[in-house]
């Protein structure tokens, strides 16, 4: 296997943790969240059900070097606490106000391209060996243009490797299609393994310890 080449939990050449830009679609995880307690546990009330970033964030690091930590999301409803949290922890939160549509709601505008283009920033200032990790399972093109599955594609190209997080329920097809042609640079993990450990109940079950 020609050395940039190596699966993402891998150490470098030197036997140093790999550098990692690890990027995060809160919208994304937390849905998907909620629709992964379907099955995990049907009787329980799945508004009530939320991710304990604490362990969320400490698995999708775990065995990297963090240099970039990106988390973006919209506001309202209001969750201060996890933007406090998460900027405690070294993420730089983006956040964007949700817009009005014409039936009455509300919807995200301009969140996955935040992390779009910063995916293309992290990927023209560092070269590798290094490693992409992205948490989301929204593989769909932007209005813009642009999508998690060109960011991959390009740090691909560019000899990094890859770690894509996501709930079972939320991965969209291309990006295990991606997988099957990445020689071994791509890999995707599933948080649904993860689920008592990174997710709790509100007023209900709480969090399990993360395994090691």
């Amino acid at each position: 296997m020609p050395h940039h080449v190596m699966r993402p939990w891998v150490v470098g050449a030197e036997g140093k943790l790999m550098n990692a830009h690890i990027f995060v679609d809160n919208s994304n995880i937390f849905q998907g969240a909620r629709r992964a307690a379907q099955t995990s546990e049907p009787t329980v009330d799945r508004a009530q059900v939320r991710v304990y970033y604490k362990n969320f964030f400490e698995l999708i690091e775990r065995g990297y070097s963090p240099v970039t930590r990106v988390l973006a999301g919209s506001v309202p409803p209001g969750n201060d606490d996890l933007w406090h949290y998460s900027r405690e922890a070294g993420y730089s939160t983006d956040l964007l106000r949700r817009v009005d549509t014409v039936d009455g709601g509300s919807k995200e505008q301009g969140v996955d391209e935040i992390l779009h283009l910063k995916i293309a920033h992290a990927l023209l200032d560092h070269e590798p060996p290094q490693v992409l990790v992205i948490a989301t399972g929204d593989s769909a093109v932007s209005e813009f243009g642009t999508s998690f599955t060109d960011g991959i594609a390009r740090a691909l190209r560019r000899k990094w490797n890859v770690r894509l997080w996501s709930w079972r329920e939320q991965i969209g097809s291309a990006f295990l299609r991606q997988m099957e042609h990445a020689a071994g640079a791509m890999t995707v993990s599933y948080l649904n393994d993860f689920y008592e450990e990174i997710t709790f109940v509100n007023h209900g079950r709480v969090v399990e310890k993360l395994r090691y």
